[in-house]
């Protein structure tokens, strides 16, 4: 089976929709915000951490208390991740935009994943996006803190 490969887009002013406002949403929703992303999000329950991003985001961040409905997605977005609390859920989000070929990251099966999200290194115009073959999340996190220490011991400046 070949390899995923590592790739770097610009997301900024790119419509994202994501379903679920939990912990795992919120982190990921902190990530796309803060690399220019316009993120719609809609759950019944929404983390008090994403009503912060909503404040510290104005413009950004659209947020709608209610249930993921079949058929809203539309054609033209960027991407999706489906993070609610139930697979079901999720498998659903997936199918629809299978149908609509629009990538798509389901947090509850990787096997229903277009796409990962790395964990991020990041230092002055330096950024290094990490990820595991085998789904270890615990070592990919401990890399990046090492990584990220490594990168502001080093100190690099544009000119080296």
């Amino acid at each position: 089976m070949p390899a995923d490969f590592p790739i770097f887009i610009d997301i900024r002013q790119k419509q994202i929709l994501i379903f679920g406002a939990g912990t795992i949403a919120a982190r990921r929703m902190g990530i796309l915000l803060a690399h220019g992303a316009k993120v719609k999000a809609a759950a019944p329950q929404i983390n008090e951490a994403v009503w912060q991003l909503k404040e510290a985001y104005p413009g950004q961040l659209g947020i709608s208390q209610r249930a993921y409905r079949m058929g809203e997605i539309p054609a033209g977005t960027a991407f999706v991740l489906a993070a609610t609390d139930s697979p079901e859920v999720n498998a659903c989000i997936c199918q629809e935009c299978r149908q609509k070929q629009i990538p798509v990251n389901n947090a509850s099966d990787s096997s229903q994943c277009d796409f990962y999200f790395p964990a991020i290194a990041e230092h002055g115009s330096l950024a290094v996006g990490i990820v595991s073959t085998d789904g270890n999340h615990k070592k990919v996190a401990a890399f990046r803190k090492k990584l990220q220490q490594l990168m502001q011991e080093c100190s690099l400046t544009e000119a080296e």
